[in-house]
């Protein structure tokens, strides 16, 4: 796959966007390396498995509001990142009310293109209007945070996606990137020869008023960066447990998001961060996907 000097820098650069220079350089630093330094300079509280930096604020564009965040470090490699009030209550509230109307069911990518109707998917599903000046907010935040892993005039955020679980709905285990990269559909009208991939994942949790215990994000191949049996954040709330069939399991808290990358440094994809939307059990969990794109091919 191409691109391959571009993508080896995406540990680092959405590690130095989302927190403090050059201390977690990236996943390819030994871990003694980065202890050591943290050390040095105060910050060990840092090598808590869910790691509070600062707040940020999120967004340059003078048209959205300000907003700010907390965000965990989860894990390194691959990295994940935990972000504490990434979208407000009133933009909660909007999203849904924008996407309710649109709900269909959630199709699933199946030898390259997308179906629906599969039992390993059994959501609701809705794609969020590109010209809404909210869903662009939320998007030019996300953007913020990425810092310089998308290249502009070439890669783009994408479209945003609103997802509606309830009782007894979930989604298997899966990846989001793509085992065959594919073409937008306006490409392919044009004959615009260029493919893209979903580099990373932000997954943010609008709404849940579940059963405790249900309704998680199930990461079975990521583990924290030190043991921690409880998964709190600065802030004293449990936001993920260790599963019982290993790795970790997110707790649905809305205005919440979890984010990680998607793809290796080689530009292919990471089978470490396939994940699953556990069951719910009672109530209703509405989320949104954004899924940032690399794009390649000669005509990128």
């Amino acid at each position: 796959m191409a691109r391959p000097l571009h993508l080896i820098t995406i540990s680092v650069t959405v590690a130095l966007s989302a927190y403090l220079g050059p201390l977690l350089l990236s996943h390819f630093i030994p871990s003694q390396f980065i202890q050591h330094h943290l050390t040095n300079v105060d910050l060990s509280f840092l090598l808590a498995p869910v790691l509070s930096i600062f707040r940020t604020p999120l967004t340059t564009d003078q048209r959205c509001p300000e907003h700010t965040y907390t965000t965990h470090l989860i894990s390194l490699d691959p990295l994940l990142i935990y972000i504490s009030n990434f979208v407000s209550q009133s933009e909660s509230q909007s999203l849904i009310e924008l996407s309710s109307p649109l709900m269909e069911p959630s199709p699933i990518v199946s030898r390259g293109s997308d179906s629906a109707g599969s039992q390993a998917r059994t959501s609701w599903s809705a794609p969020l209007p590109e010209d809404s000046g909210l869903v662009n907010c939320i998007l030019s935040r996300s953007s913020s945070f990425l810092g310089t892993l998308l290249s502009p005039g070439r890669d783009e955020m994408g479209p945003a996606q609103v997802v509606r679980y309830t009782d007894s709905q979930k989604f298997d285990l899966h990846t989001d990137w793509f085992s065959r990269p594919r073409i937008t559909d306006e490409d392919r009208e044009t004959g615009r020869r260029r493919l893209y991939n979903r580099v990373a994942t932000f997954f943010v949790v609008l709404q849940s008023n579940v059963t405790e215990g249900s309704g998680e994000t199930w990461f079975p191949k990521v583990k924290p960066i030190t043991p921690h049996p409880t998964g709190t954040t600065a802030e004293g709330g449990r936001v993920w447990r260790e599963h019982e069939n290993g790795g970790l399991a997110f707790k649905p808290i809305p205005r919440n998001a979890i984010f990680w990358v998607n793809l290796m440094p080689n530009g292919t994809g990471d089978a470490r961060t396939v994940h699953a939307g556990l069951s719910v059990k009672g109530g209703v969990k509405t989320g949104m996907n954004i899924w940032p794109r690399v794009f390649f091919g000669p005509d990128a």
